[in-house]
């Protein structure tokens, strides 16, 4: 057989059931060898990206690798930013490129990366892979593949590149392929009996503790549920991070929501004031702490903290740690509760005053969860966006002004139904990437709210879905701008640069394409919302069709973007002055 057949096999034994990618020359011996094995779907996006998208949403739904296959050259670095996404995010990935045929590497061939050695693209993606390779021996990329979904999938996940050359991909082998299940490590790192026994101390000693659970608790199996115990068992007020959103039912009345720059304010006040702060699956990022400016999200120089992660490289990372511990934040979090004695009412008053917060921000928000003006107000269309998923179905959050108001006004009450890629940050990752949804969980509604800016970074991500049969609902905020850079540079500078917004050069008019045509110009469904009322009726039709559809929704473009009260974008962009943060040395004056 020859070495592309082994790989054929090998995605059996792997129990691959999808491949994302495009063709090309320098995988054409690839993808003949998968050919003969129909019960394995390949997926060809419209773009190299997109298939990584696809890949890496395909893997958030139902935990399943699906390869992505690209050529070399082009087709291999439009793999990047997508590869660095899910690197920021911890997603396994497993992208396959091809090369030209191993007698020409370093001759400088048409597409060959030859400029600093005969690597090709590896050192390209070394810095945003967990493992970078380019096989050279035919007889050991079996061996090779499953050292690579072995590295992918174990300690904190992440994303591995392998390069095969041409004549590598045709040489002829013979044997067994060995199932990467003889190769695999079965992992549930659990922190140490003496450390969680401390860090139940801690917790005894505390009066007014809080769980803060964070996107690493959404890769760890029964993550929700040990939350959810250990909250209930001793009445302890729960927040998440933004990728955490809906781990605990936001509902729930020891849920505080999410804690952030654009978090809710109740969270924002109630980890200001908590003494003690159990993290979980927490990097404490930019966005989440404001910046790492004392004083404005936490406290902690009255707050200790103690920081649970897979990735010891995380913890202390941004603030001291009362404890540090290496472990997997479900079963720290069963360990914890195994050890914490006391009722569900053990905190009794710190509770009383988080639920008051609570209420308050729950009021504060009515007028805008049911603004009856139009264009709709983006928040009460993302809250609407919440209500039509409760029970059923997963909403994709793209990059842009849209997460300002998904974060605070949108309800999520099942872990698993709200999926956003905040870290790397990659303008269009939901809606290039939610066809992989569909064909990972078919039957279950997939929505994707993206900015008309985002969705223009690949429009035509809809045809793959009319392709594939892949009911994804997108909901464009079209607000003719890139809205966060539009207000961000006018509170910074007081003007805006003409490209913020989307106008004919030559007039300065407003300019946007019709989203709704274009859809049914790829075989979709469209429709224009401009009036309120409309949207949600509109939403639910399509949610229930079974069809893509895409819905261009104008949105009230006077509405600013929501920060949590007393917080902004700030940076400290003055060198010369120490910016208030922690740690012990400050500039001398």
């Amino acid at each position: 057989m020859r070495m592309v057949d082994a790989l054929a096999q090998w995605f059996e034994a792997a129990d691959v059931t999808h491949y994302y990618g495009y063709a090309g020359g320098a995988v054409w011996p690839l993808l003949d060898g998968l050919v003969d094995h129909p019960s394995i779907q390949g997926v060809q996006a419209k773009h190299e990206s997109h298939a990584v998208h696809q890949a890496d949403i395909h893997w958030r739904v139902n935990q399943k690798i699906a390869p992505v296959i690209v050529t070399k050259g082009p087709g291999l670095l439009n793999c990047v930013g997508g590869v660095a996404s899910a690197m920021h995010d911890g997603i396994p990935l497993l992208v396959i490129a091809g090369s030209g045929a191993t007698h020409f590497l370093g001759k400088g061939g048409m597409q060959e990366l030859y400029y600093s050695g005969f690597d090709d693209a590896v050192p390209v993606f070394r810095p945003i892979t967990k493992g970078s390779w380019l096989a050279v021996r035919p007889d050991t990329v079996i061996d090779l593949l499953n050292h690579a979904l072995r590295v992918a999938t174990s300690g904190k996940p992440g994303p591995v590149f392998i390069q095969l050359p041409l004549d590598v991909q045709l040489a002829a082998l013979e044997g067994e392929v060995e199932a990467p299940v003889r190769r695999s490590v079965r992992q549930r790192t659990r922190v140490d009996v003496a450390d969680v026994g401390e860090a139940g101390n801690l917790l005894a000693e505390a009066q007014r503790p809080l769980l803060l659970a964070g996107g690493g608790l959404v890769r760890s199996p029964g993550g929700a549920q040990a939350l959810r115990s250990l909250a209930e068992s001793r009445g302890i007020p729960v927040v998440t991070t933004l990728p955490g959103k809906g781990l605990l039912d936001e509902e729930h009345p020891l849920s505080l929501g999410c804690v952030g720059r654009s978090g809710t304010e109740c969270a924002a006040r109630a980890t200001r004031e908590a003494d003690l702060i159990v993290a979980v699956g927490s990097r404490f990022s930019d966005n989440h702490t404001n910046n790492w400016r004392k004083g404005a999200i936490y406290d902690m120089e009255q707050t200790k903290l103690v920081q649970v992660n897979v990735d010891p490289e995380e913890i202390g990372r941004n603030y001291s740690v009362e404890q540090g511990l290496v472990g997997d934040g479900a079963a720290f979090l069963e360990d914890l509760r195994a050890v914490t004695d006391g009722a569900p009412d053990a905190y009794a008053d710190w509770v009383g005053k988080v639920s008051q917060f609570r209420s308050e921000w729950r009021d504060s928000i009515v007028p805008v969860l049911t603004a009856p003006t139009s264009p709709i107000h983006p928040g009460r269309m993302c809250y609407e966006v919440g209500e039509v998923l409760a029970e059923r179905g997963r909403v994709f959050v793209d990059i842009g002004d849209v997460i300002q108001y998904a974060e605070p006004y949108m309800t999520v009450r099942r872990p698993g139904a709200f999926h956003i890629s905040p870290g790397m940050a990659e303008m269009g990752w939901a809606a290039q990437g939610a066809t992989g949804a569909c064909l990972a969980a078919p039957g279950e509604p997939a929505v994707v709210l993206t900015g008309d800016g985002a969705f223009m970074m690949g429009p035509q991500a809809v045809a793959t879905a009319v392709e594939y049969g892949a009911p994804v609902v997108w909901v464009i905020l079209n607000n003719l701008e890139l809205g966060i850079e539009r207000k961000g540079a006018d509170g910074k500078f007081g003007r805006s640069h003409p490209w913020y917004s989307f106008t004919v050069a030559a007039t300065g008019e407003p300019y946007t394409p019709d989203f709704a045509a274009l859809a049914r110009s790829f075989g979709a469904e469209g429709e224009r919302i401009d009036e309120t009322g409309q949207f949600r009726p509109a939403l639910e039709k399509a949610v229930v069709s079974g069809r893509p559809t895409v819905l261009d929704v104008a949105i009230d473009t006077s509405i600013p973007s929501y920060f949590t009260k007393g917080l902004d974008r700030y940076n400290p962009d003055h060198w010369g002055q120490s910016y208030p943060s922690y740690g012990g040395l400050k500039l001398a004056k």
